[in-house]
């Protein structure tokens, strides 16, 4: 059985959102699910998860739950990291969800065959359930990068990135050879096409609380690859100013669609087309131009 993590803070609308979408999946009988609710910050946040306790209570009859609430707040990192941490120890892969996504109702077929299939095969990182909103994709597809909504890993990549994690001085090594080198920084920036490098700079400052780009920076590292989705099994619908990002921007959802099952390839490598067309995505939305352009569109 692949255990199901879920994290969550102080958003219960999002929450039961969340497992609503799961009770409308397909297969979710399958799964145990191991929620982890960080500790509150304020009264506000108390009530708030006094709530999604309540929200929790309602489902345990049609799902199998476990729950750990943590007494003090840890954060947004440590929350997740230290959650997958703690159910890797007893499982060889798990499925990573956050409150504030939905699923697909194939979101729990996919990540089953596609983690089964590449379980044991060193050059794949992660198993991806989201997918960038890209133009004419049919087939399932490797990317060099990841994705932290709604996705998967076995026990033994995560341990090797968690010793990753925990040394500042590799970490620090790399940040600067990445630095000093036009090339080795373009292509970090997946061929300059979205400035990864100041969100990694950031992060190690201390200005953002980002496990997230410290895992790319392991993929980039050790050049492997997360497996997409044709299309993608997972909207995030925290682009409402209430998650850690604050973000209001919603241009990383589409409507979900049918996908194969059965474009599971034997061969990984990063098809040129499928870096193209997310290149062009992150120019199209995420430069600085675009985020200009959208702002004086929304202003006017």
């Amino acid at each position: 059985m692949t255990p199901v993590i879920i994290t969550l803070y102080n958003r219960p609308s999002h929450t039961n959102q969340l497992f609503e979408s799961i009770l409308n999946s397909q297969k979710y009988k399958k799964f145990k699910f191991y929620v982890f609710c960080d500790g509150p910050k304020s009264k506000n946040d108390n009530l708030k998860i006094k709530e999604i306790k309540k929200i929790l209570n309602l489902y345990k009859n049609r799902l199998k739950i476990k729950c750990f609430f943590r007494k003090k707040n840890t954060g947004l990192l440590k929350n997740i990291t230290s959650s997958i941490s703690y159910i890797l120890k007893k499982y060889d892969k798990a499925i990573i969800l956050e409150d504030d996504l939905i699923i697909n109702k194939n979101f729990f077929n996919f990540m089953e065959m596609a983690l089964k299939k590449y379980a044991n095969h060193n050059k794949i990182l992660q198993i991806s359930g989201y997918s960038y909103p890209i133009a004419k994709v049919k087939s399932h597809h490797f990317l060099s990068l990841t994705s932290c909504w709604g996705w998967g890993i076995t026990a033994q990549n995560w341990r090797d990135f968690s010793k990753f994690l925990k040394n500042k001085k590799l970490i620090s090594k790399h940040f600067n050879l990445i630095k000093n080198d036009k090339i080795l920084k373009a292509k970090f920036n997946y061929n300059n096409s979205y400035n990864y490098f100041s969100l990694l700079k950031k992060s190690l400052s201390n200005k953002v609380n980002s496990w997230g780009i410290i895992f790319y920076l392991y993929l980039f590292v050790n050049q492997k690859f997360t497996f997409f989705p044709n299309h993608s099994l997972v909207k995030n619908r925290g682009f409402d100013g209430s998650g850690n990002h604050r973000s209001e921007s919603n241009v990383f959802n589409r409507s979900f669609k049918n996908i194969s099952s059965k474009s599971f390839s034997n061969k990984i490598i990063e098809h040129k087309f499928h870096k193209e067309q997310v290149e062009v995505f992150f120019k199209q939305n995420l430069s600085m131009y675009a985020k200009i352009r959208k702002r004086i569109y929304d202003f006017i």
